[in-house]
Order: C-alpha cells, then sequence, then structure tokens
C-alpha cells in the first residue's frame, strides 16, 4: 500500500550569486534506509530567486516511510540557515527544526525516532552540525 505526499524542490540563486536557495526532500526508512518513490505529479512554479529551477511535486511513497524535507538558504555572508520538517506518509507532520550556527533545534518532535531521520540527512549531505536540541515541542 502507498500514499501520496506534495513536496517542494528547488534550486535557485540570485543574479548576483551571493544569495541561494536549495529545497529537498528525501524518502526513509527504518534506519536511515532511502527509498525509490514514484512521481505522481509534476509542475513548475517560480522559485525564490531569479535564477534556477523550482517544483512542486506530488510523490507516491510507502505507508512505512518518511519525508524528511530540507529547506535551505545560503546568505552573502557564507552562512547557512535552513528548516527541516519531517512528514509521515499521511501527509502529518513528525517533526519540525531550524538549522543555525551548526545547530538543529527542535521547534516541535513527536518522537525521538525524528531525530534519527534528520541526523540521517544531514549526514548524507555532510553538513556540519555541533549540537541537537529540543528547544521547544510545541505546534505553532
Amino acid at each position: 500500500m502507498s500514499s501520496v505526499v506534495d513536496v517542494l524542490e528547488e534550486n535557485t540563486r540570485s543574479r548576483t550569486g551571493k544569495h541561494k536557495r536549495r529545497v529537498l526532500f528525501y524518502v526513509l526508512r527504518g534506519k536511515c534506509e532511502e527509498l525509490k518513490y514514484d512521481v505522481v505529479r509534476k509542475e513548475k512554479m517560480k522559485g525564490l530567486y531569479a535564477v534556477g529551477d523550482a517544483f512542486r511535486e506530488t510523490i507516491r511513497i510507502p505507508e512505512d516511510a518518511v519525508v524528511v524535507v530540507l529547506d535551505v538558504r545560503l546568505n552573502s555572508r557564507g552562512h547557512i540557515k535552513g528548516e527541516v520538517k519531517v512528514i509521515d506518509s499521511k501527509g502529518e507532520v513528525l517533526g519540525e527544526a531550524v538549522y543555525r550556527k551548526l545547530k538543529v533545534r527542535f521547534k516541535y518532535l513527536i518522537s525521538e525516532e525524528v531525530i534519527d531521520f534528520v541526523r540521517c540527512v544531514f549526514r548524507k549531505l555532510r553538513l556540519p552540525v555541533k549540537k541537537y536540541a529540543i528547544v521547544s515541542n510545541r505546534r505553532a
């Protein structure tokens, strides 16, 4: 059995190249096992910056899988900031976090297993992280 989830995929930059935005997602299960997914629908949309591509995708994933969506921005000083969202196969948010100053701070978290999925994605992308912290456990 499989479910359908909406996600964004974006790779844009400013005309000068000083600012960049990258939105990507991973479909994971269990212990950092990356899964294949089927794209049901893919539509082009306008990205944050002028140069590059942005898409809204509807993907079909297995029932026991989660989607980790990573939205990362690079500013003119070279600092990386971003948001992380973990979504289950039903489209419900399992956790939300922010990435700033080499720290991942969770704003919302259902269980501790969500941290393992986020840690796995940061390892795959080789993004440096000093600390993982749960700041608040309330959904805004």
